[in-house]
Formats: structure tokens, C-alpha cells, sequence
């Protein structure tokens, strides 16, 4: 979030800090009103009452919520994203040393998984965060945070400050809440003490990195998150859905009507176990039940089906017009171009945060002499969708020529390490056996042995 607060570099005081938490705190509870609707709860749903508490009141939420956010994130995380190190800038003993430091660090970050899952809380609150640090041994780490957790302070566009606030508990399960204050080079640990911040043991201790290591990651420019805009939508399905439950169970204990007969309790309780019951010509037994335009309900529910997923870019996968036999993979390619152009932006956005990250990470190799420029390192977002290898390689050998190795691999979307598989296929042609080499100077030795017999 973007603060104007004015801030004291020098010092940092407790009414500073209850100033910043007081103008996040609509902005956390909206974040987490939105995370906890994704994983299903506090939906409007599931609160509302009937004038008539006596009547059925089913509440069935549907959750547009979690397709829509899974969706893209399967489709845009779902391949892990492909890092690599322009080796022309570097002689290739460190090109190889750099680009193994950084799967390194990817390695031991498991940063696949935490890109996949940092992606989904971008997308569900509109903007999430990753905090880099230096472990007890010296590594470079990274973990998320949660964006209700997370503040920044910007001057001229450049974040200056960063808070990350969280609760903790003390041996007497009484709460607190404790602040870590970022700036670039320190930072400094403060503890709530009867509503008062005060600076806590750990005190103020440098970071390790020339940058604030508290990194933004925006969904867009508006911090919206996927789902915002069509929760009303969503809402309206979901009393649609219920309502035909509670009319199927309102159905189900219809009234019984009697024309022209005098009906007691006894006879009624008689009917109910024999299933039947004696009336006179002049009578009549019927239900008495409600009339509903299934044709209205249904065209509905169908509108608001497609227009939850038209305004959200998302695909509905079981749309006849998506996923019928007359649909060709050319077809569907263009029903993808909403949720292509959705992802588009969240990949430039997530894209922006990285270089950040890159920043921030080479700052602290460099003082282990480990001189990587961070403009120099890139990532490729691989869209996770059924591969049609016999398309992959033959656009593989037509291209073979035109475009570089490096660029070609980069295009087969199962391959990760461009830089990797570039390493096995060289090591490969190095242990090859020439066999046509090894043919002719085998002929050549026979000749020279069949020479050398004949001389004697």
C-alpha cells in the first residue's frame, strides 16, 4: 500500500508506527475478508436469514471464487518459471558459476512453489510480498508474506520503508503484536507493550542487502484483486442455487388439499400409513403447489454463469462452445485471449517485483565478490496447457537455422533449464564416438599390417 505518512528517517517513534498500522488496518481487514470468501467462509450467503424462519433456508455457496483464481494460477504458475543468466556478458567459467548460484538459491527456496503460491495471494488480494534474508548459514533466503501483513512506504515511487506487523503470543497466551521495520541497510524489532511500541530485544541489526528486502508483488496498478468485480455476480448465483433448493424441499411438504369432504386428524394419520383414503363422488384430494418458470430460473442462472466468467477473464472449461468435439485447438486458442491478457499483465506485474528481487539479492552477493549484474538475469512464464509434441518438434527442426539454440529450447515448454539442457547436449557430442573416424583408422591399421606382411 502506498502511505502518506510522513516519515522521521532518523527516528522512529511508536506514534509513527500506530499512525501506518491504523491506515492499513481497513486494507488488512478488506485482504483478509477477501482470502478467507477464496477458501470459503464469510461468504453473504452463508449469513442470510428469512423473514420466515419456519421456511426452508438452504445455503449453498458456489465457489466461482476458487475457479477463477486457480485457474490462473495453474495457467500461469502451473509450469515453473524458466530463470536463466545472459551468459554473453560473462567469460564462461563465471557464466557457469553465476547461473549455478543462482539455481542454487532456487533450489534451496523451493521458489517454484513459493512463485505458484505467492502468485495465488497476488491474485486473490491484489497485491502480496516476499521478504529476502540471510539465514544462520550465510544463505541467501526467501519466504512470502501475506499482504494484511505488509506495509510500504514510498518517496517519489521508490519504497524507502517497508513494515511487517504480525501477532505473537507470550508464555501466559497473552497477544501482541510485533512490528520488523525495514529501511535499506538495518532492521529494527519492536514489541507492543500496553498499546505503547517500544523496541524489543533483538534492538536494530543491518539486513545484509543495500535495498529494503521487503519486495511488493502487484496484481495491477489498481491492487484489485481477480474476483472483486464480480462478487455481486456470484452472490446473486448463489440465492438463485439456494432458492431452487428451498422450492424442491418446499415441494416436498406440499399442502393437501379436500374439496367437498370433512377431513379429521385421525383420518389424515390413517392416510399418511395406509397411503390412501376413502372419499365420495361429490369429493376431491389434491396437492396445492407453486408454479415455477423453470425456463426463467434456468436462463438466469445460464447469464449469470457467463457473465461472472466474461468479466472475470475466466474460461468456463465445461461451455459447450469451449470444450465441444467441433472445437479445434486454433478455436480455442481464441477463447483464451481474456484470460491470455489477464495473465499478460500479472506476468509484467510479477515480472516488476523480480527485478526488485534481483536487486536486492545480487546487492548481497556482491559483497561475497560474486559480481552479477541483476539486469542481466531473466525469466520465461511458460503457459500450462496440453503440449501437442509432434507441433513442438516440428516447429523445433523448421526453425533449426533461423533462430539460436538457446531460443529454440526456450520455446519447447516442458524444458525449464535452457541453460541445463544447452550443458547436456554439449557434454553428449563431447562423449560421442566418431564412428567414422574410428572406421578409417581401422582400415588405415589393416592396410599398414597387411603392408608390413607382405614385406616379409
Amino acid at each position: 500500500m502506498r502511505s502518506t505518512v510522513q516519515l522521521s528517517v532518523s527516528e522512529v517513534t511508536s506514534d509513527i508506527i500506530k499512525q501506518i498500522l491504523d491506515w492499513h488496518k481497513p486494507h488488512r481487514e478488506a485482504m483478509l475478508g477477501l482470502y478467507n470468501r477464496y477458501l470459503g467462509s464469510g461468504l453473504p450467503i452463508q449469513s442470510r436469514q428469512l423473514p420466515d424462519p419456519k421456511k426452508p433456508n438452504n445455503k449453498i455457496p458456489n465457489d466461482y471464487r476458487g475457479y477463477i483464481i486457480n485457474q490462473v494460477v495453474g495457467y500461469l504458475w502451473g509450469q515453473p518459471i524458466s530463470y536463466s543468466i545472459d551468459s554473453r556478458k560473462y567469460d564462461e567459467t563465471k557464466a557457469k558459476e553465476y547461473h549455478d548460484r543462482l539455481s542454487r538459491f532456487n533450489a534451496l527456496n523451493t521458489i517454484d512453489d513459493l512463485d505458484s503460491e505467492l502468485g495465488k495471494i497476488m491474485s486473490i488480494c491484489g497485491y502480496a510480498a516476499r521478504l529476502l534474508y540471510i539465514d544462520k548459514n550465510g544463505e541467501e533466503r526467501a519466504m512470502n508474506i501475506f499482504p494484511w501483513e505488509a506495509v510500504f512506504i514510498e518517496d517519489g515511487g521508490e519504497i524507502t520503508h517497508a513494515i511487517r506487523y504480525y501477532k505473537v503470543k507470550d508464555l501466559e497466551n497473552n497477544e501482541y503484536t510485533k512490528v520488523e521495520w525495514y529501511d535499506s541497510k538495518n532492521v529494527t524489532f519492536f514489541i507492543e507493550d500496553d498499546g505503547v511500541f517500544v523496541m524489543d530485544s533483538e534492538g536494530s541489526q543491518p539486513h545484509l542487502f543495500d535495498y529494503v528486502p521487503l519486495i511488493r508483488f502487484q496484481n495491477n496498478d489498481e491492487e484489485q484483486g481477480d474476483f472483486e468485480k464480480v462478487e455481486a455476480l456470484i452472490d446473486a448465483y448463489d440465492k438463485i442455487i439456494s432458492d431452487s433448493v428451498n422450492e424442491i424441499e418446499t415441494f416436498a411438504n406440499a399442502y393437501m388439499a379436500f374439496k367437498g369432504v370433512q377431513i379429521d386428524k385421525e383420518t389424515i394419520e390413517t392416510m399418511k400409513q395406509t397411503g390412501g383414503i376413502e372419499i365420495d363422488k361429490e369429493g376431491d384430494v389434491f396437492f396445492i403447489t407453486k408454479n415455477i418458470n423453470d425456463t426463467f430460473v434456468e436462463n438466469n442462472k445460464k447469464t449469470l454463469n457467463e457473465n461472472i466468467h466474461k468479466f472475470s477473464a475466466s474460461v468456463d472449461m465445461s461451455d459447450e462452445k469451449f470444450s465441444g468435439g467441433a472445437q479445434t485447438g486454433e478455436s480455442r486458442k481464441w477463447k483464451l485471449v481474456a484470460l491470455e491478457n489477464k495473465a499478460g499483465t500479472k506476468a509484467r506485474k510479477f515480472g516488476k517485483g523480480l527485478r526488485e528481487q534481483f536487486k536486492v539479492l545480487c546487492s548481497a552477493w556482491k559483497k561475497k565478490n560474486i559480481d552479477i549484474d541483476y539486469l542481466d538475469i531473466f525469466w520465461e512464464f511458460k503457459r500450462n496447457i496440453p503440449i501437442d509434441l509432434a507441433y513442438v518438434a516440428e516447429f523445433a527442426s523448421r526453425m533449426k537455422g533461423i533462430h539460436s539454440d538457446h531460443t529454440l529450447l526456450s520455446q519447447i515448454p516442458y524444458i525449464d533449464d535452457v541453460n541445463y539442457e544447452l550443458e547436456l547436449m554439449k557434454q553428449e557430442q563431447e562423449e560421442m564416438i566418431d564412428l567414422d573416424s574410428f572406421t578409417n583408422d581401422t582400415t588405415n591399421q589393416d592396410d599398414a599390417e597387411n603392408q608390413e606382411s607382405e614385406l616379409v
